[in-house]
């Protein structure tokens, strides 16, 4: 009878979760982010993120949620800022078409970085479209490295 239990909690979870967790056609985007430190840069004075998104959806999309975590070189979280970061953006992307931005850091740093910081874990909690629709994905089920 236990077996039994388990087996439909199992099956209740999975059906509630799976198509979220495991539906790779469900993802509306595509993210890619790199940790940057460039002397003359004119989008930061001491450090960013040059981000990457590819809009896979029909929509277009108007603003964003961005979410991820900043570790040094041996993987341990970054002390030069907070770890986790979760930056609301406006931002037009057609559906379908991708682009490049850079986001500072400025406002996260706490001490300049010694060395170039990792971007791990990311993902986006929110996509706000123009139709007013959102989608959202607050815990980071559908993260990228």
């Amino acid at each position: 009878m236990k077996r039994l239990i388990k087996f439909f909690l199992f099956g209740i979870f999975f059906s509630l979760t799976g198509c979220k967790v495991f539906c790779l056609d469900s993802i509306p985007y595509v993210i890619s982010g790199d940790f940057v430190m460039e002397e003359d840069s004119l989008d930061y004075e001491i450090c960013g993120v040059d981000f990457f998104l590819i809009n896979q959806s029909d929509k277009d999309i108007r603003k964003i949620n961005i979410v991820f975590f900043l570790f040094d070189q041996d993987g341990e979280p970054a002390y030069e800022c907070r770890n986790k970061i979760s930056v609301v953006t406006e931002l037009d992307i057609d559906a379908g078409e991708s682009c490049n931005f850079i986001m500072s850091l400025d406002d996260f740093m706490n001490v300049i970085p010694s060395d170039l910081l990792l971007v791990d874990y990311l993902y986006l909690a929110e996509i706000e479209y123009e139709d007013g629709s959102v989608w959202q994905d607050p815990l980071g089920l559908i993260a990228f490295k």
